[in-house]
């Protein structure tokens, strides 16, 4: 795959999926909780249509020739399938210099979630369960895939109270190709909104220009089955969020560090830009746009 065209097919579907047109706070008809967040790394459970563009500045990265620097990024889109907002998907594709080549980007394994459902879905309490599907997309020869398929089940919990929000997932995933490999995930995020005048539930649009937030995530895996048995990470990640309810844009930054004794990087500095759209008005920008 040449780099420089990778690139610059990356930055412009990255440049269409979040420059398409005007947005609500939140998704048009939803009734979520103004204070739940969209946290860096853990992920929440309400299922909404979502367009968001990870980024992430990797410090200390360790190779075989020693630690460099690197750049880490990914599209994340998501779907409603419902009204409801009962039942949804989810796609992550990533893109990074991450791998043995430090001067090349290249497209990794990209995750698909085809089901999300769920099972609890009220204003401030969601409980949701999410099938996961990895492809060996990425060049395993250069560093950017694992060569496998990995199939995976996973659980998200929202919890918001008046401006506060507790988050928590757990994941298990194996490959169902190549060696058996199989790992776990545990993750949790509280955070707190600045919204103004909250007296029960926070508002799913707050009247207000702009609302701040502050977050900490943990995020735990373990290696349980293959050449990860054993191994553990642990990472700490404070972050700010800033949201504009009126258009539905919202910008979040983190640091990503690890706390365990063998890390495989020092940091990672986490910026994201996302919204909540009807993929049926994108649809129609984007024709507009193209025309």
């Amino acid at each position: 795959m040449n780099s420089r065209k990778s690139n610059i097919g990356f930055l412009i579907l990255a440049g269409c999926v979040l420059c398409s047109g005007s947005a609500a706070a939140h998704q048009e008809g939803a009734n979520f909780s103004g204070a739940i967040i969209e946290p860096l790394r853990v992920h929440h459970a309400h299922i909404e249509d979502e367009q968001r563009l990870n980024l992430g500045g990797v410090g200390g990265l360790r190779t075989e020739n020693g630690k460099r620097g690197a750049f880490d990024s990914s599209i994340e889109l998501a779907a409603a399938w419902d009204s409801d907002f009962r039942f949804g998907s989810e796609i992550f594709i990533p893109f990074s210099n991450t791998g043995n080549d430090s001067d090349d980007f290249e497209l990794g394994d990209i995750e698909l979630w085809p089901i999300k459902v769920a099972i609890v879905n009220r204003p401030e309490t969601i409980f949701t369960g999410v099938l996961s599907i990895v492809l060996p997309t990425g060049r395993e020869s250069r560093g950017f895939g694992t060569g496998e398929t990995v199939l995976g089940g996973l659980l998200f919990f929202d919890q918001a109270y008046k401006n506060w929000f507790f988050g928590l997932n757990g994941e298990i995933e194996g490959s169902v190709t190549g060696p058996r490999e199989t790992e776990a995930e545990l993750a949790a995020v509280i955070s707190y909104s600045f919204i103004q005048g909250t007296t029960e539930m926070a508002p799913t649009v707050p009247n207000q220009r702009f609302v701040p937030a502050l977050s900490l995530e943990l995020v735990s895996n373990f290696g349980i089955q293959g050449e990860e048995e054993g191994e553990k990470s642990l990472s700490v990640i404070p972050g700010v969020h800033l949201w504009h309810p009126s258009s539905g844009w919202a910008v979040r930054v983190g640091v990503d560090v690890p706390v365990t004794s063998d890390p495989d990087r020092d940091f990672t500095v986490l910026l994201q830009i996302g919204r909540h759209f009807d993929w049926s008005k994108v649809s129609r920008s984007l024709k507009n746009w193209v025309n």
